[in-house]
């Protein structure tokens, strides 16, 4: 059977390995990045779909691709500071060799805070060609030959759209395909209508929790000749009255080259506990902002609803017939949409539940780097037969993922019992 490229979850990993999250990390640094973890793919058997049944639809809902910081000032602020303590005489030979290899990164990203990088558009082509190679029955034109996409209009992720649209037009020039990036289909594309409610509380119990658990005195001895000289120009940089923030900068920092193709690696500056301490405590972040939580994450799984709704309505009007043309339905946002998509679905390793008096726990239920990845994205791939019947498949970044729906032929679903679970999970009343 032909082989495919297919992504490599960490949660893979772990199944198969019996690995700690801990061990992981000691093994590959990159995989405390988080968010910032780079897709990565490897070889993998595509699986038959049962007798009679072949695809002819596919939804999809994908976070754009590898990209830089955000914000500017998480390159400016730590390289005009290192460059301070340089002239001043205040680094190791480690502060030295850190300075400059955050002045390359920083000169790299200038003015390209939150731009897609090229292993970004990448990311977006290899998914889908492997798409377009995996399911040609659903580009053949037997069923139609459009594809309805939508962005947010986010620019990283219109040109992750555009670069995942173009390789498909590659592949299939017949395809027609309408590319919609407004704020008019936002709730599909970046659902966030319930976040404010809880979200600047849940930031700020992460964030005051990150500040006193982070132990950061050996990393800036590392760095620095004078313990008081560094902690005084920390807190000046990052204006505060306290020095965590260089360290989850550095870390930032040190998990985001990742993305890129000829940047300078920076995990040396941390020792292997210190870098599970700083995805640690950004996951508790994540978890409390984004996640399923018992104290906040009933309120943010409401948004995953209207994601999920749309994801079956359109289903329903493709198997009715009403978009007789329509083969694909292409979706690009953010992982603040995945995050809840996959908890509201309680799609297997994604929907732990931890309350914060209980946190420490959390790296047994709930991790960032194994559920939303750059590029990560959820694909539903839908099968019909002679008959009519309808199957489903669902993908978490290529590879099968288990939901909590009755099937004797995993990893198909019938289409009806995946439906119905499907809405009942979108009338649940939040707990």
């Amino acid at each position: 059977m032909k082989k495919f490229l297919l992504i490599i979850t960490l949660l893979a990993t772990a199944t198969a390995t019996a690995q700690t999250i801990r061990e992981q990390i000691a093994a590959n640094p990159n995989l405390a990045g988080g968010i910032y973890t780079a897709y990565s793919v490897t070889e993998q058997k595509s699986v038959p779909a049962p007798k009679g049944y072949k695809p002819f639809y596919i939804s999809h809902y994908g976070r754009h691709g590898s990209r830089y910081q955000t914000a500017q000032e998480k390159y400016d602020q730590p390289a005009v500071m290192l460059e301070q303590a340089y002239r001043d005489g205040k680094l190791t030979e480690l502060g030295v060799s850190l300075m400059h290899r955050v002045r390359t990164i920083a000169d790299d990203a200038h003015m390209r805070a939150g731009d897609l990088s090229p292993r970004g558009e990448r990311e977006q082509r290899g998914i889908a060609e492997r798409m377009a190679t995996l399911y040609p029955e659903v580009f053949s034109k037997r069923n139609g030959n459009h594809i309805t996409c939508f962005s947010s209009p986010s620019v990283r992720c219109v040109i992750s759209m555009a670069a995942f649209t173009e390789r498909l037009k590659e592949i299939y020039p017949a395809l027609s395909i309408t590319r919609n990036a407004s704020a008019h289909d936002i709730d599909i594309t970046r659902p966030e209508k319930n976040m404010d409610t809880f979200y600047k509380v849940a930031r700020t119990t992460a964030k005051k929790y990150q500040q006193e658990q982070t132990k950061d005195r050996a990393f800036i001895d590392r760095l620095f000749n004078d313990y008081n000289y560094a902690e005084k120009l920390i807190r000046r940089t990052y204006n505060s009255t306290d020095t965590h923030l260089f360290m989850g900068n550095m870390h930032d920092l040190a998990m985001i080259v990742q993305n890129f193709d000829n940047l300078p690696e920076l995990h040396d500056i941390f020792t292997d506990d210190e870098r599970f301490q700083m995805w640690h405590l950004f996951n508790i972040r994540r978890y409390l902002t984004y996640g399923p939580s018992i104290d906040y994450g009933d309120i943010r799984n409401q948004d995953g609803k209207l994601l999920l709704r749309d994801i079956i309505e359109r289903a329903d009007n493709i198997i009715a017939g009403k978009s007789p043309n329509e083969v694909a339905t292409l979706r690009f946002g953010h992982d603040s949409a995945i995050i809840p998509l996959l908890a509201i679905m309680h799609a297997e390793g994604c929907d732990g539940r931890v309350s914060f008096a209980e946190i420490e726990r959390l790296p047994e239920v709930w991790c960032d780097s194994r559920i939303t990845s750059m590029s990560v994205n959820v694909q539903f791939i839908f099968y019909r037969n002679k008959k009519g019947d309808v199957l489903v498949r669902m993908l978490h970044s290529e590879r099968d993922i288990r939901i909590p729906v009755k099937t004797e032929n995993y990893p198909f679903y019938r289409w009806e019992d995946f439906r119905s679970y499907c809405l009942s999970q979108c009338r649940a009343e939040a707990r």
